[in-house]
């Protein structure tokens, strides 16, 4: 089955990864500005497999690894925000499965 996720990328690599949900778009944006002024946040769809191996090497500190799972299973995916500070207006819903 395939899923959407969200997710932070640094230098570091795939730092946080998560599934969708409504309120997670303004979490990953504030955990992103504290991470590193180069995060950028993200969303993939992926196979459960593929997820289930990211989360495993995010837990075990492989972030460029998890990385390199998510380019490699990627079915869809790009870019939520802009390195620009997030709007005042901007929803808290991203939409979603």
């Amino acid at each position: 089955m395939k899923q959407s996720y969200l997710g932070i990328i640094t230098p570091r690599g795939l730092e946080v990864f998560c599934p969708e949900h409504p309120e997670t778009l303004r979490f990953l944006w504030r955990r992103a500005r504290r991470l590193s002024a180069e995060a950028e946040c993200i969303w993939a769809v992926l196979p459960d497999d593929a997820a289930k191996l990211i989360r495993t090497s995010i837990e075990g500190f492989r972030t460029k690894a998890a990385l390199e799972i998510l380019r490699r299973a990627c079915i869809e995916g790009g870019y939520l925000l802009p390195s620009n500070p997030v709007p005042a207006d901007l929803p808290v819903y991203v939409g979603g499965n």
